[in-house]
This record gives structure tokens, C-alpha cells and sequence, in this order.
């Protein structure tokens, strides 16, 4: 009986000194199995009991990477739940410390920013984003803000999802009333800001999107015209002030760049046919082509998740309240995105890793080397 037991692995052995690779590779791939069944029960493993332990490990495995990449995001116990946003930096850059409550010292988070010009829908992408929490949590422009012009996102906006998802909206890029703001409220300018007011707010707009390039994992770019040249050259000039994530050269790390999502909100018919969109992803490919944002991630409008994917999406418009078959799709696609945003595969924005608590140090660091950046004072002091 013990004769029995011993032959498999007198076989292995006198097949490993023999060099067959075969019988390496099983020797290499099966030590645990091998000394954790004779430390427990004395006794060596049959080969179909082998097989049958590897069966269950590799189903473990694979089931692995679909828990990863499960839409539905691991929800956090006891944790203060959000109903509203909260002011995460306000117009003058400063970081608000009443967010940090919200924040937990565990790794798994996602951050998704959004960006735009003036009306284009951002606030309402993200409360539809986060609609499965409460109604409108990112308020919208009513028609007093339409009548005096004014945007209604100030700074940046945050709200922080159970299943940890923390979105950040911000106030829009280039925007005229900003400009109208500070030229009827005469605020005070500091000795380094510049003479020409559009100048000088312009250069905000781009250090505030350069922030979003340094502590978002996805930037969802919301434009709600075909294409508009101005914005992209807008953020190719934010791509290059945004600061380095380290300051150890020495170490083997790759500069972090975010995902960014074109998306093309108050779509019409015409816009959705595949012609259109076409010439959409030709432009976009070859205005970003030497660009290090993450551009090409799959998070398309296609049911099928493609790495190498132009992640575009298009919302279309909605002319009523009421249901209808274009709000229905307009639910669906919203879903669409979250789902593909939650799976996305997030690259670490420092060489050493994260916790939600310890980023919100790292996006103080970011502020204040944006805020100091000779590039950006350079870049500024160039402007026409």
C-alpha cells in the first residue's frame, strides 16, 4: 500500500532529474499542493485529486477578474452616506476640508472628473451618473442662470458614491460670466496674476483642467456641439502644464495620464449616424495621436468592451420631460457609461499607492505645484 502511495512521486522525481520538461513544470507549478497535503495529512496527493484542487483553483481564478470588473462596485460599511454634493474647492482654488470626513483609509476608489464649456450639460451628466443615490445631486442651470448669464457650478463640486466613487464637477472652462464677474465685482488681483483679465482667467481654466489630468482616473470632456477646435487645443495646452506625479526620476515609474471620455451631449439624428460618428473618431484620433491622455480605453457605446476603442459616446437630446423612446435611450446609454466606467482599468497616479485620504493630501500637493508652476506663469505671461 505505501509502495502505491510513493510511485507517482518517485515517478516525478526520477523524471525531473532526467530533465523532462513535462515533469518539471508539474514539480514547479504544484509544490503548495505537494507540502500542504503531507504537513496535514501525512500522505501524498493522487493525480486526480491534484487535478480536481487545480479544477477549483482556476475556476477561482476566472472568477476573479469578472468581481474586478463587475459594474456594481464593492459598497464600503459604515460609511456617511452623501445625499447632496459638497464644495470641494471653490473659485480661488482653495481645497475645502469639510470633504475629507467623507474619505476613508482604503485603496479601492475610482475618481471621474467632467469638464466643459458653459451649459453644455456636465451637471446633468453627472447627477445621471449618480442617480441611483438621490435625484439631481449636481444642481443644473435654471432659467434665472440662463437669463443673467451666469454659470451655476463654482470651484469644484464633490460627491462620494457608497460603492466609492468620488465625482468631482467643475465650474466651465473659458467662461464668459466668470470674466463679467470679476470685471463688475473689481476683485483684487494678487502681484502675479496678469493685467489682461481674459488672460488671466483663461490660465485658470487650464489649471484647473490640469488638476483634474493629475487626480482623475476618467475625465469626461462634455462638448454639445460637433467639434469644436478651440477646446481641443485647450486641452492639448492643459495636457502639457499638467505637473509630474513624482519627483523621484530614479525610480521605474511611468507618468500617470488619465482616461478621458469625449462626450457629445444634445446630439441630434444626424449626428448619430455612423457617417458622422466616423468622422468624429477619424478627428479625434489624429488630433490626439502624440497625446499621453488614455484616449483609446473602450468606453464607447458599443456592447462590447474593446480596449483599443475611441471612447466617444453620444447623448442625445431630449426635447421633453415625458418618457419617450429617446429618454429611454438616453437611460440606457447613461448606464452604459457607468458600467464602463466603473470596469475601467485604473493606472496608480503615484509610484507608491493610494488610500481616498491620502489623495485628497496628494490633490493639496498638485494645487499648490499648478499654483507655483513656472510652465504655467511662463505660458501665461506668452498669452496675447
Amino acid at each position: 500500500m505505501n509502495v502505491q502511495k510513493m510511485m507517482p512521486i518517485a515517478l516525478k522525481d526520477s523524471e525531473a532529474k532526467d530533465g523532462d520538461s513535462r515533469g518539471t513544470i508539474k514539480v514547479m507549478d504544484r509544490p503548495t499542493f505537494i507540502l500542504k497535503t503531507r504537513e496535514g495529512e501525512n500522505r501524498a496527493v493522487s493525480p486526480s485529486q491534484r487535478n480536481g484542487a487545480n479544477k477549483k483553483e482556476t475556476d477561482t481564478a476566472t472568477n476573479a477578474p469578472s468581481k474586478i470588473q463587475d459594474p456594481v462596485r464593492m459598497m464600503l460599511p459604515s460609511c456617511l452616506e452623501m445625499t447632496s454634493c459638497l464644495k470641494f474647492m471653490d473659485e480661488n482654488m482653495q481645497l475645502c476640508e469639510s470633504s475629507l470626513e467623507y474619505l476613508y483609509d482604503q485603496q479601492d476608489f475610482l475618481v471621474v472628473g467632467c469638464l466643459g464649456s458653459q451649459g453644455v450639460g456636465k451637471s446633468t451628466i453627472m447627477s445621471l451618473l449618480t442617480s441611483n443615490f438621490a435625484p439631481g445631486i449636481f444642481p443644473a442651470q435654471e432659467t434665472s442662470h440662463y437669463e443673467s448669464g451666469a454659470n451655476c457650478t463654482t470651484g469644484i463640486d464633490f460627491f462620494v458614491t457608497k460603492n466609492r466613487v468620488i465625482y468631482l464637477d467643475t465650474q466651465p472652462i473659458l467662461s464668459g460670466s466668470t470674466i463679467d464677474h470679476s470685471a463688475t465685482y473689481e476683485q483684487k488681483k494678487s502681484t502675479t496674476d496678469f493685467v489682461n483679465t481674459e488672460t488671466n482667467l483663461e490660465l485658470q481654466s487650464l489649471q484647473f483642467a490640469a488638476f483634474l489630468f493629475s487626480v482623475c482616473h476618467v475625465i469626461i470632456f462634455v462638448q454639445d456641439w460637433f467639434v469644436d477646435p478651440n477646446l481641443i487645443r485647450f486641452l492639448q495646452t492643459a495636457e502639457m502644464l499638467k505637473p509630474s506625479s513624482t519627483s523621484n526620476m530614479d525610480q521605474d515609474y511611468v507618468e500617470y495620464y488619465p482616461h478621458i471620455v469625449f462626450l457629445h451631449n444634445k446630439a441630434e439624428l444626424q449626428d448619430l449616424t455612423p457617417h458622422s460618428m466616423e468622422k468624429v473618431k477619424e478627428f479625434y484620433s489624429k488630433v490626439f495621436s502624440s497625446s499621453r491622455l488614455q484616449t483609446h480605453s473602450g468606453l464607447d457605446m458599443s456592447n462590447h468592451s474593446m480596449e483599443t476603442g475611441l471612447n466617444l459616446f453620444f447623448i442625445p437630446r431630449i426635447a421633453s420631460e415625458e418618457e419617450s423612446p429617446m429618454r429611454q435611450n438616453e437611460k440606457k446609454l447613461i448606464e452604459k457609461l457607468k458600467i464602463k466606467i466603473h470596469g475601467i482599468n485604473k493606472n496608480p497616479m503615484t509610484p507608491s499607492s493610494l488610500t481616498e485620504k491620502n489623495w485628497y493630501h496628494y490633490v493639496s500637493r498638485v494645487m499648490e505645484a499648478i499654483k507655483k508652476s513656472h510652465l504655467s506663469s511662463e505660458y501665461g505671461r506668452l498669452m496675447p
